[in-house]
Protein backbone atom coordinates (compact mmCIF):
# COMPACT_ATOMS: atom_id res chain seq x y z
CA UNK A 1 0.00 0.00 0.00
CA UNK A 2 1.24 3.41 -1.11
CA UNK A 3 1.77 6.08 1.16
CA UNK A 4 -0.30 9.11 0.58
CA UNK A 5 1.45 12.16 -0.92
CA UNK A 6 -1.65 14.88 -1.28
CA UNK A 7 -1.69 17.36 -4.24
CA UNK A 8 -0.19 20.67 -2.59
CA UNK A 9 2.89 18.71 -1.07
CA UNK A 10 6.16 17.93 -1.87
CA UNK A 11 9.20 15.31 -0.17
CA UNK A 12 12.76 15.94 -0.39
CA UNK A 13 14.78 12.91 0.30
CA UNK A 14 18.48 13.97 1.57
CA UNK A 15 20.97 10.85 0.92
CA UNK A 16 24.11 10.16 1.11
CA UNK A 17 25.94 9.57 -2.22
CA UNK A 18 27.79 5.93 -1.33
CA UNK A 19 27.90 3.08 -2.94
CA UNK A 20 24.54 0.74 -2.74
CA UNK A 21 24.35 -2.95 -2.13
CA UNK A 22 24.03 -5.45 -5.36
CA UNK A 23 20.52 -6.07 -4.84
CA UNK A 24 19.91 -2.67 -5.09
CA UNK A 25 21.46 -2.25 -8.41
CA UNK A 26 18.69 -4.52 -9.96
CA UNK A 27 16.48 -2.02 -9.22
CA UNK A 28 17.33 0.01 -12.66
CA UNK A 29 16.03 -0.32 -15.58
CA UNK A 30 18.47 -1.62 -19.15
CA UNK A 31 18.31 2.14 -20.15
CA UNK A 32 19.51 3.24 -16.45
CA UNK A 33 22.22 0.75 -16.15
CA UNK A 34 23.71 1.71 -20.06
CA UNK A 35 23.73 5.23 -18.65
CA UNK A 36 25.64 4.22 -15.61
CA UNK A 37 28.21 2.30 -17.59
CA UNK A 38 28.45 5.50 -19.99
CA UNK A 39 29.52 7.33 -17.32
CA UNK A 40 33.25 7.23 -17.24
CA UNK A 41 34.25 8.00 -13.45
CA UNK A 42 33.54 5.41 -10.58
CA UNK A 43 32.49 8.45 -8.63
CA UNK A 44 29.96 10.07 -11.14
CA UNK A 45 28.74 6.66 -11.38
CA UNK A 46 28.44 5.51 -7.86
CA UNK A 47 26.19 9.18 -7.80
CA UNK A 48 23.91 8.22 -10.60
CA UNK A 49 23.06 4.89 -9.56
CA UNK A 50 22.78 6.31 -5.96
CA UNK A 51 20.18 8.48 -7.08
CA UNK A 52 17.81 6.72 -9.42
CA UNK A 53 18.14 3.98 -6.65
CA UNK A 54 16.30 6.49 -4.04
CA UNK A 55 14.63 7.91 -6.81
CA UNK A 56 12.78 4.89 -7.13
CA UNK A 57 12.19 3.82 -3.97
CA UNK A 58 10.22 7.08 -2.79
CA UNK A 59 8.62 6.93 -6.34
CA UNK A 60 7.25 3.57 -5.26
CA UNK A 61 6.32 4.35 -1.81
CA UNK A 62 3.60 6.70 -3.16
CA UNK A 63 2.55 5.25 -6.37
CA UNK A 64 1.71 2.32 -4.54
CA UNK A 65 3.90 -0.19 -6.17
CA UNK A 66 6.81 -1.81 -5.39
CA UNK A 67 10.32 -0.27 -6.60
CA UNK A 68 11.06 -2.66 -9.59
CA UNK A 69 7.70 -2.16 -10.87
CA UNK A 70 8.61 1.57 -10.92
CA UNK A 71 8.48 2.87 -15.10
CA UNK A 72 10.05 6.18 -14.96
CA UNK A 73 9.25 8.54 -18.19
CA UNK A 74 11.62 11.11 -19.56
CA UNK A 75 11.41 12.72 -22.18
CA UNK A 76 13.34 15.99 -23.45
CA UNK A 77 11.15 18.89 -24.31
CA UNK A 78 13.77 19.93 -26.37
CA UNK A 79 15.27 17.09 -28.26
CA UNK A 80 12.33 14.33 -27.43
CA UNK A 81 15.26 12.50 -25.94
CA UNK A 82 14.67 9.98 -23.32
CA UNK A 83 16.81 12.37 -20.69
CA UNK A 84 14.17 14.66 -19.67
CA UNK A 85 12.24 15.23 -16.28
CA UNK A 86 10.92 12.04 -14.52
CA UNK A 87 7.73 11.44 -14.35
CA UNK A 88 5.55 8.26 -13.54
CA UNK A 89 2.09 7.44 -14.56
CA UNK A 90 -0.31 6.40 -11.86
CA UNK A 91 -4.04 5.70 -11.58
CA UNK A 92 -4.29 8.55 -9.17
CA UNK A 93 -2.43 11.00 -11.81
CA UNK A 94 1.04 11.86 -12.34
CA UNK A 95 4.68 11.52 -9.66
CA UNK A 96 6.67 14.39 -10.61
CA UNK A 97 10.40 13.07 -9.49
CA UNK A 98 13.98 15.20 -10.07
CA UNK A 99 17.29 13.33 -8.53
CA UNK A 100 19.97 15.97 -8.04
CA UNK A 101 23.76 15.11 -6.60
CA UNK A 102 26.97 16.47 -5.81
CA UNK A 103 30.19 15.25 -3.71
CA UNK A 104 29.10 13.21 -1.04
CA UNK A 105 25.13 14.08 -0.78
CA UNK A 106 22.06 13.27 -3.35
CA UNK A 107 18.67 14.91 -2.85
CA UNK A 108 15.33 13.73 -4.40
CA UNK A 109 12.08 15.56 -5.03
CA UNK A 110 8.58 14.12 -5.96
CA UNK A 111 5.41 15.84 -6.24
CA UNK A 112 1.43 14.99 -7.41
CA UNK A 113 1.15 16.71 -10.15
CA UNK A 114 2.97 19.82 -10.23
CA UNK A 115 6.31 19.63 -12.04
CA UNK A 116 9.31 20.23 -9.95
CA UNK A 117 12.85 20.34 -10.30
CA UNK A 118 15.72 20.02 -7.34
CA UNK A 119 19.71 20.92 -7.20
CA UNK A 120 22.41 20.21 -4.78
CA UNK A 121 25.58 22.00 -5.18
CA UNK A 122 28.51 21.87 -2.92
CA UNK A 123 30.34 24.71 -2.03
CA UNK A 124 33.39 24.74 -3.82
CA UNK A 125 35.49 25.37 -7.04
CA UNK A 126 35.75 22.97 -10.36
CA UNK A 127 38.06 25.75 -11.97
CA UNK A 128 40.69 28.33 -10.80
CA UNK A 129 37.67 31.07 -10.91
CA UNK A 130 34.01 31.83 -10.22
CA UNK A 131 32.21 31.70 -12.93
CA UNK A 132 30.42 34.58 -13.29
CA UNK A 133 29.46 34.49 -16.48
CA UNK A 134 26.67 32.47 -15.65
CA UNK A 135 25.69 35.10 -13.66
CA UNK A 136 22.83 38.20 -14.89
CA UNK A 137 24.21 41.65 -14.68
CA UNK A 138 22.42 42.33 -11.07
CA UNK A 139 23.63 39.33 -9.81
CA UNK A 140 27.22 39.98 -10.67
CA UNK A 141 26.54 43.82 -9.15
CA UNK A 142 25.42 41.71 -6.30
CA UNK A 143 28.66 39.20 -5.83
CA UNK A 144 31.07 41.87 -6.29
CA UNK A 145 29.74 43.91 -3.31
CA UNK A 146 30.46 40.82 -1.09
CA UNK A 147 33.75 40.50 0.90
CA UNK A 148 35.60 37.58 -1.06
CA UNK A 149 35.30 35.19 1.82
CA UNK A 150 31.20 35.04 0.86
CA UNK A 151 31.62 35.20 -2.84
CA UNK A 152 31.81 31.63 -3.76
CA UNK A 153 29.14 30.67 -1.18
CA UNK A 154 27.29 33.09 -2.75
CA UNK A 155 27.73 32.05 -6.55
CA UNK A 156 26.82 28.73 -5.42
CA UNK A 157 24.02 29.82 -4.11
CA UNK A 158 22.43 31.53 -7.16
CA UNK A 159 23.69 28.35 -9.08
CA UNK A 160 21.43 25.97 -7.11
CA UNK A 161 18.14 28.22 -7.22
CA UNK A 162 18.74 28.46 -11.40
CA UNK A 163 19.47 24.94 -11.61
CA UNK A 164 16.60 23.84 -10.15
CA UNK A 165 14.54 26.47 -12.22
CA UNK A 166 16.12 24.68 -15.25
CA UNK A 167 15.70 21.37 -14.63
CA UNK A 168 11.73 22.10 -13.23
CA UNK A 169 11.23 23.95 -16.71
CA UNK A 170 13.05 20.96 -18.62
CA UNK A 171 15.05 23.44 -20.25
CA UNK A 172 18.40 22.31 -18.96
CA UNK A 173 21.22 24.58 -19.75
CA UNK A 174 20.34 25.26 -23.72
CA UNK A 175 18.64 28.50 -22.37
CA UNK A 176 22.20 30.54 -20.47
CA UNK A 177 21.86 30.71 -16.72
CA UNK A 178 22.61 34.42 -17.36
CA UNK A 179 19.22 35.20 -18.36
CA UNK A 180 17.97 34.20 -15.23
CA UNK A 181 17.54 36.56 -12.66
CA UNK A 182 17.04 35.24 -8.96
CA UNK A 183 16.61 37.33 -5.86
CA UNK A 184 20.21 38.20 -3.43
CA UNK A 185 21.78 34.93 -1.72
CA UNK A 186 20.56 36.16 1.55
CA UNK A 187 17.35 36.42 0.41
CA UNK A 188 14.07 34.17 0.17
CA UNK A 189 14.21 32.48 -2.77
CA UNK A 190 12.63 34.33 -5.55
CA UNK A 191 13.16 33.86 -9.37
CA UNK A 192 12.64 38.07 -10.52
CA UNK A 193 13.33 37.95 -14.36
CA UNK A 194 14.13 36.08 -16.84
CA UNK A 195 15.20 37.31 -20.25
CA UNK A 196 13.92 36.15 -23.56
CA UNK A 197 12.09 33.27 -21.63
CA UNK A 198 10.65 30.13 -23.37
CA UNK A 199 7.71 28.89 -23.39
CA UNK A 200 5.41 27.75 -21.98
CA UNK A 201 5.54 30.90 -19.31
CA UNK A 202 4.23 28.67 -15.86
CA UNK A 203 5.00 30.72 -13.08
CA UNK A 204 7.83 29.97 -10.81
CA UNK A 205 7.95 28.96 -6.74
CA UNK A 206 11.63 28.82 -5.41
CA UNK A 207 12.79 28.00 -2.04
CA UNK A 208 16.16 27.14 -0.54
CA UNK A 209 16.46 23.60 1.10
CA UNK A 210 18.17 23.18 4.20
CA UNK A 211 21.60 20.74 2.59
CA UNK A 212 24.12 21.20 4.88
CA UNK A 213 26.96 23.82 5.52
CA UNK A 214 29.12 23.00 2.79
CA UNK A 215 26.37 22.53 0.37
CA UNK A 216 23.75 24.64 -1.50
CA UNK A 217 20.31 23.19 -2.34
CA UNK A 218 16.82 24.89 -4.30
CA UNK A 219 13.32 23.01 -4.95
CA UNK A 220 11.75 24.99 -7.89
CA UNK A 221 7.77 24.06 -8.73
CA UNK A 222 6.35 25.51 -11.57
CA UNK A 223 2.43 27.04 -11.08
CA UNK A 224 2.00 27.11 -7.62
CA UNK A 225 4.00 26.88 -4.59
CA UNK A 226 3.60 23.12 -2.78
CA UNK A 227 4.46 22.17 1.42
CA UNK A 228 8.04 21.06 1.60
CA UNK A 229 8.89 18.25 3.69
CA UNK A 230 12.83 17.29 4.23
CA UNK A 231 14.13 13.94 5.87
CA UNK A 232 16.97 12.33 6.32
CA UNK A 233 17.21 8.91 4.21
CA UNK A 234 18.98 5.89 3.65
CA UNK A 235 18.37 3.94 1.06
CA UNK A 236 20.92 1.64 1.94
CA UNK A 237 19.02 0.58 4.67
CA UNK A 238 16.36 -0.94 2.23
CA UNK A 239 18.40 -3.42 0.69
CA UNK A 240 16.96 -5.99 3.81
CA UNK A 241 13.00 -4.92 2.75
CA UNK A 242 13.62 -6.33 -0.86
Amino acid sequence: MGERLGSGECLVWRCPAGPVPEPLHALLDDAERARARRLGHDAARTRFVAGRVAARLLAARHAGTTPREVVFSSTCRHCAGPHGRLEVHTGAGVLHVSVSHSAERIVVAIARDTVCGVDIERVALRGGRIPVSALSPAERRVLAGLPQPRRLAAFIRYWSRKEAILKATGDGLVPSPADLTVSAPDAPARLLSWADRPPPHISVHLRDLAVGDDYRGALATLGRPLSVVERDVDPRAEASHL
